[in-house]
């Protein structure tokens, strides 16, 4: 078989996960996913072997692994090819459209028009997980705190700061496939580890502010319930 169709079907397949993935972390913090998706697929997928872990590897681990299992072949089969002129032109222009700068200066460093475009993305993925779960605390009501023992004040801190902890995770996901040097998805995209740190880096620090306040809610939610000493 040709391995230029073999390599454009895995390249067709790999956009296909990619946006599938996508579409899971767009929908994970909706209604129809905690309540309908979640525990129907839960139901089909515990098993012995993995119990209640099941779902978590199904959903978030084994895309990404089988994400970086496609890429790996797909980077075998272009070494093995006798297209190293027409690769070398596709990767210069995937280079080119990463590198060329539409911010210099500012916190950010040097800039391309693609990263920019992708971090507002990213960013608005963010605010999308936290606000449609933020949306649930209305459901609390006093009855539902009384039965907690708990003031509607305090379970609505308790449950934000899970909330906010559940978005850091969409940090987490990513968060270190731009420094893995032994990555088959990067040189997909013409990029390299170290060309990469930038984006570990903002990642960390997006996880860094989550998790904090994800930390400082909890704590204080401890102290005025008189749980802290737990």
């Amino acid at each position: 078989m040709d391995s230029r169709f073999v390599r454009a079907t895995i390249r067709h397949l790999l956009t296909v996960i990619f946006l599938g993935i996508c579409m899971m972390w767009i929908m994970a913090p909706t209604n129809t996913y905690i309540q309908k998706w979640k525990p129907s697929i839960y139901k089909k997928v515990v098993s012995t072997y993995f119990g209640t872990q099941a779902l978590s590897m199904l959903i978030w681990t084994f895309p990404a692994l089988f994400v970086a299992s496609l890429g790996s072949l797909y980077l075998h089969l272009g070494k093995n090819s006798n297209q190293n002129a027409s690769q070398s032109n596709e990767k210069k222009h995937r280079q080119a459209l990463w590198r060329k700068p539409v911010l210099v200066k500012g916190p950010l460093g040097i800039v391309s028009g693609i990263e920019l475009a992708l971090l507002i993305m990213f960013i608005a993925l963010l605010v999308w997980s936290l606000v449609t779960y933020l949306r649930r605390l209305h459901t609390i009501t006093p009855k539902a705190a009384a039965i907690e023992g708990v003031k509607v004040w305090e379970m609505k801190l308790f449950d934000a700061a899970l909330y906010i902890g559940l978005t850091g995770n969409v940090c987490l996901a990513f968060l270190f496939y731009p420094v893995a040097r032994g990555s088959s998805v990067l040189p997909l995209l013409g990029l390299t580890s170290e060309g990469s740190i930038k984006y570990h880096i903002w990642l960390g620090h997006m996880t860094m502010v989550l998790f904090t306040i994800h930390g400082i809610c909890y704590i204080i939610d401890w102290a005025v319930t008189g749980n802290i000493s737990e």
